[in-house]
């Protein structure tokens, strides 16, 4: 059984493929191949469907001109001041053969042993940058260790969501929430990050605060406190050599293992979301010259 989805990014197309077979022991193996701008994330949504878990990814921060494409039209650059592009990670390709247990379900163990798979493959096609698989609150992050800088030379990098920070307990949305979270970050790194999409309504508010709290403990926090579903989050950097970059990052947080209603038949996710609730885009800051439209990340 083959099923492929396709997904349609800023500029260009992510191609995500996931084969199945049954071995002679009767143990079904599923190949997840993504190839894209950002085939790690993608990757790492097949996984949460197939075998269920939770997994956050936070993006490489490109600096160096020679991990990004330029994905512009003609038709944008004529509108656009002079030198006008449109950065994006270049393409690379990500596949692993996973075993998918019995129940449907992995293990925390058997995720982390599969999301390994991923990386070495990430590694071993030379994609951009470097991660490592972290566990804390539940969930697995994927998060960005190395980046190709500037001047040529690989460097160490830290994920934004390690920022110790302090947001006054109030009453907002669920969304206003979050932002507020991003926006601590933002005060103690500089970092820009805002979110993108998220599945709750506007409607939605909750009274919370953070003491002194990593953010991406307070981020887990409040989605336990607002959600009885699993959500995960997936934080996408704008190229910095893109001169017309607005933001650092955006943000899509979706309930683990989402499948946008537009995914092919049979392509069924493990928690699919209950009831009608569709993923909710949250405003974003506009620029000033031509661009896509700023909805969610794409990769």
């Amino acid at each position: 059984m083959n099923t492929t989805k396709r997904l349609l990014a800023t500029a260009g197309v992510a191609i995500l493929a996931v084969a199945a077979v049954t071995n002679a022991g009767g143990q079904t193996m599923k190949t997840i191949t993504a190839t894209g701008g950002r085939p790690l994330w993608r990757a790492l949504d097949a996984l949460e469907v197939e075998v269920g878990g939770t997994v956050n990814y936070e993006d490489v921060p490109y600096e160096n001109v020679a991990d990004c494409r330029d994905v512009s039209t003609p038709e944008w650059r004529a509108k656009a001041p002079p030198g006008y592009q449109l950065l994006v990670p270049r393409l690379s390709t990500v596949t692993a053969e996973i075993r998918v247990p019995a129940s449907g379900a992995a293990t925390q163990n058997e995720l982390i042993y599969d999301v390994n798979l991923l990386l070495t493959s990430y590694r071993q096609n030379q994609s951009p940058g470097d991660f490592q698989v972290d566990e804390a609150n539940g969930m697995l992050y994927v998060t960005a260790t190395k980046v190709l800088g500037a001047n040529g030379a690989v460097h160490a990098v830290t994920s934004p969501m390690l920022t110790v920070l302090t947001i006054p307990t109030a009453d907002r949305s669920v969304v206003e929430t979050a932002q507020a979270i991003f926006d601590a970050v933002r005060k103690a790194t500089g970092l820009r990050i805002a979110v993108a999409t998220s599945p709750f309504w506007p409607s939605q508010h909750v009274t919370f605060g953070a003491g002194g709290e990593v953010a991406r403990h307070a981020l887990a926090r409040l989605f336990t406190q607002v959600s009885t579903r699993p959500l995960s989050y997936r934080l996408i950097f704008e190229p910095k050599p893109d001169r017309m970059r607005v933001y650092d990052y955006l943000v899509n947080i979706t309930p683990s293992g989402y499948v946008a209603p537009m995914a092919p038949p049979g392509y069924g996710p493990i928690n699919r979301p209950a009831g009608p609730t569709p993923p909710v885009p949250a405003s974003t800051p506009q620029p000033g010259a031509p661009r896509p439209n700023q909805g969610p990340a794409k990769p």
